[in-house]
């Protein structure tokens, strides 16, 4: 045991990551494992789409088409979705892991039906190729990114990242023989159907094997993302604690696995009640209080916060008093944080509204 430990495990492992991991992992494997599944069985059905070894020039075909869809739609996607994702990955990592995940599976559904419509191989493969891309980099910057800032107790992003690569070239081996025998026995069985006439009978054989797969590989991800339990600071998380801190001054935060329950992977963000933290100058007015200066420190966010929350319940609805209360406890609203456990050094705004303004002397 110590020895596959070391292999598939981080180093110091449990003290070395973070509380949430081993369940996050479990889910993760499983999720993995569906999902080499479900490529070995997309890969096929590209290739019986396109009649690899039946037709002559098939194999200069293939190459060329793989060439063009891979290197140009699907670059086209990353640059898209890297330019639209960016910060929205940072602060909403569990919503835009599921989501990711889930385009997946979409672009993986599309290459499993190419075989039933083969004159539409290209614009099928164009298609799921550019949502896959699309979707990758957005798990790829999540699973590189957030979550390996998040895992690390130890400064040991790498040795998490290793692992986790390591457990998943072992759960490609397995999934190799399983994808390939799941697709040879669905198209088995759904020839045999559509050779007795039984066109219907071949479709549900077909959507039953290959949509179970995908559920399983959507649910585990849903369960992965619910899983994680983020202790930083992002506005839902913020206007969440200073919500509570303001009913309650008295009383205890909650912590990160209360405040993950809240927020959820799907559940949400804002509410008709939910005040703009992040708003643009229209809204604001002439409030010129309102604004955060760039160079804010964590603090000066806390108390935003604060104001914001203070306002909301604020009978008398008085800017002034909201003010002057968030700059009177945000003290105590930091410290509150800091014993649940909370990282309060930084507040991931992610695409708040940011506005360069000058002012008119003359």
């Amino acid at each position: 045991m110590p020895e596959l430990r070391r292999i598939f495990l981080p180093s110091g492992f449990p003290a070395t990551t973070s509380a949430d991991y081993v369940e996050w992992l479990r889910w993760q494997l499983l999720s993995l494992l569906f999902r080499d599944v479900l490529e070995i069985m997309s890969a096929q059905s590209l290739l019986v789409a396109l009649g690899m070894g039946n037709t002559p020039g098939a194999l200069p075909l293939t190459a060329a088409a793989k060439w063009v869809l891979k290197d140009g739609v699907g670059s086209f996607a990353t640059l898209i979705a890297g330019s639209f994702g960016g910060q929205r990955y940072d602060e909403d990592p569990k919503r835009w892991w599921g989501l990711s995940n889930t385009l997946e599976d979409v672009a993986r559904a599309i290459e499993l039906v190419t075989p039933a419509a083969p004159g539409l191989f290209l614009p099928l493969a164009a298609s799921a190729t550019f949502v896959r891309a699309a979707a990758l980099t957005g798990r790829g910057s999540l699973l590189n990114g957030t979550f390996m800032q998040h895992f690390g107790r130890n400064n040991n992003l790498g040795d998490i990242r290793a692992k986790l690569e390591v457990q998943g070239r072992w759960l490609a081996l397995i999934a190799l023989p399983a994808g390939i025998q799941v697709f040879q026995l669905v198209s088995a069985a759904a020839a045999d159907l559509a050779a007795d006439g039984d066109e219907f009978g071949a479709f549900v054989a077909a959507f039953g094997a290959y949509g179970g797969v995908i559920g399983v590989h959507v649910f585990a991800c849903w369960q992965a993302a619910k899983s994680l339990k983020f202790d930083t600071l992002n506005r839902f998380r913020l206007l969440k604690l200073a919500e509570a801190f303001v009913a309650n001054e008295d009383e205890e935060l909650p912590d990160c696995v209360v405040v993950a329950d809240m927020e959820g992977v799907y559940k949400p963000r804002r509410t008709a009640t939910t005040p703009s933290y992040g708003a643009s100058p229209s809204e604001i007015g002439e409030d010129w209080n309102a604004f955060t200066d760039a160079h804010a420190t964590s603090r000066d966010m806390l108390a935003a916060a604060l104001a914001c929350q203070k306002l909301r319940v604020d009978e008398t609805k008085s800017r002034s008093r909201a003010y002057a209360y968030a700059d009177e406890r945000v003290a105590d609203f930091e410290a509150s944080m800091i014993r649940s456990g909370w990282k309060v050094d930084y507040v991931q705004t992610g695409v708040a509204p940011r506005f360069a303004m000058s002012v008119d002397e003359s």
